[in-house]
């Protein structure tokens, strides 16, 4: 469940199993093949436009550079436009699908490009689209549903205790029919549905519905005042998964890394199998459902320990600002005068990227700010620059590698490192910190403590 916040309304996704029949689970495969080819044309389409329509000036002097005529660039509304597909070559993608479909999908791609192209709001460029395989393509966008599309009636049967089974329930898909639909969980009082997408996991069929309730007025971030008694400081790391300034401590579980094993095993018995054979696609659907089922305990995790967080009794979360993106990112190459490559440390960062990721930092702090937000509190993050590495008792800098687990100063203070780093967090996001340019360390520095990151968590 995700909490969404418009202008006026609030808005809530639900995700729900649907078990489409053997017709409709044809009917909705033959869509995303349609959608993924459609995906493709329109996204050479603009490709052919940027690169027809650009040129460096510091290559070639301008008033030399013969410019050709310029085309127009391609658009959401001209791309979708009726007079673009009736031609025959293209006839079949767009018979029998849904034609708000259709422009849901030519939109993602415009969406997509913009980013590479100009950027998001703060002016950061994404990478370049790439053309999608029809094993990539596995969401379907519905962006209109009616009102009572979902019916529900109640279970006659009972259980062998005596207990209620789960509702019957059928949701109507435009130009889909009735879908059969798990309905584990009941919506919202006041709640109506709005759109849906239908995606294709490794286990079966999902249906995200988003709902909407005009009558809840817009929510406004709670404005509260920090201070000693009701704020709290997280470290998140790889050793412990979060120590907060108090010093509680949540153990890390290592999801990827105890299954490491077995997943290899399964890769390597695929392997052996003969390509595009029915056991190695058997095998490679038993290691996507592994996957799945990993990355369901990681988010499961992850909400059980906000929602500890939560019930504390503290209103406001001070937390690292860290981009867990940049700190997974593979180091740059070392060439020497003759460009040999050098050794660049690599070898050992690639371990400590697998636990970066295994841990799932960022999907844990977003929660964290979904939990406080729908508590009535607030997430503040902070600049975890050498709140490590100073003293929280005495603001002494004394510089320590990774391999340094305890915290000792000369003024007596003996506490784990973690929680050192917790302390200091707190103390930024109160303004007790004191501003330290961040020194650099060396390259041999950072190798050294890669490779001890490493042997402490495997």
């Amino acid at each position: 469940m995700e909490l969404k916040r418009s202008k006026d309304t609030f808005k809530l996704n639900y995700q729900y199993r649907i078990v489409p029949d053997k017709r409709q689970v044809y009917q909705l495969n033959e869509w995303l093949y349609k959608l993924c080819r459609i995906h493709n044309l329109m996204l050479e389409e603009r490709f052919k436009w940027w690169e027809c329509n650009r040129h460096s000036v510091n290559a070639c002097p301008i008033f030399i550079t013969h410019l050709p005529e310029l085309k127009d660039q391609p658009t959401y509304y001209s791309q979708k436009r009726a007079t673009h597909w009736s031609r025959e070559t293209y006839k079949y993608l767009y018979e029998g699908v849904h034609s708000q479909v259709i422009q849901e999908a030519i939109k993602r791609v415009e969406d997509t490009f913009n980013r590479f192209v100009k950027g998001n709001l703060n002016g950061k460029r994404s990478g370049k689209p790439r053309f999608k395989s029809v094993r990539r393509y596995r969401t379907i966008s519905i962006p209109q549903l009616k009102a009572d599309c979902l019916s529900v009636t109640v279970n006659p049967h009972r259980r062998k205790n005596g207990g209620t089974r789960r509702d019957i329930a059928y949701i109507n898909l435009p130009k889909v029919g009735q879908v059969k639909t798990i309905y584990h969980r009941p919506i919202p009082v006041g709640f109506t549905i709005k759109a849906a997408l239908v995606s294709h996991k490794a286990d079966g069929w999902y249906a995200t519905l988003t709902l909407e309730d005009k009558t809840v007025p817009s929510l406004k971030p709670p404005e509260i005042e920090a201070t000693e008694e009701n704020s709290i400081g997280l470290d998140v790391g790889l050793e412990k998964f979060w120590t907060a300034s108090d010093g509680e401590v949540e153990s890390i579980q290592q999801h990827y890394r105890k299954s490491e094993s077995k997943l290899a095993k399964l890769a390597n018995r695929k392997d052996k199998k003969p390509h595009k054979s029915a056991q190695a696609r058997k095998l490679a659907k038993k290691i996507s459902k592994h996957h799945q089922k990993l990355q369901r305990k990681r988010k499961q995790f992850h909400y059980e320990s906000a929602t500890k967080l939560v019930s504390r009794d503290e209103q406001v979360f001070f937390v690292e600002d860290i981009k867990p993106g940049n700190l997974s990112r593979k180091n740059k190459p070392k060439q020497d005068e003759n460009g040999r490559y050098l050794p660049n440390g690599q070898s050992a960062k690639s371990g400590l990227n697998k636990s970066i990721n295994d841990a799932g930092w960022g999907q844990f702090l977003s929660i964290l700010a979904y939990k406080a937000a729908k508590a009535g509190k607030s997430v503040v993050k902070v600049k975890p620059h050498d709140t490590s590495q100073i003293c929280s008792c005495c603001n002494r800098f004394e510089e320590k590698d990774l391999s340094i687990r305890i915290h000792e100063c000369l003024c007596g203070l003996v506490l784990d490192r973690d929680w050192n780093a917790a302390i200091n967090i707190k103390r930024v996001g109160l303004g007790m910190f004191p501003t330290i340019k961040r020194r650099k360390r060396s390259r041999k520095a950072a190798t050294k403590e890669a490779y001890t990151v490493i042997s402490d968590s495997v």
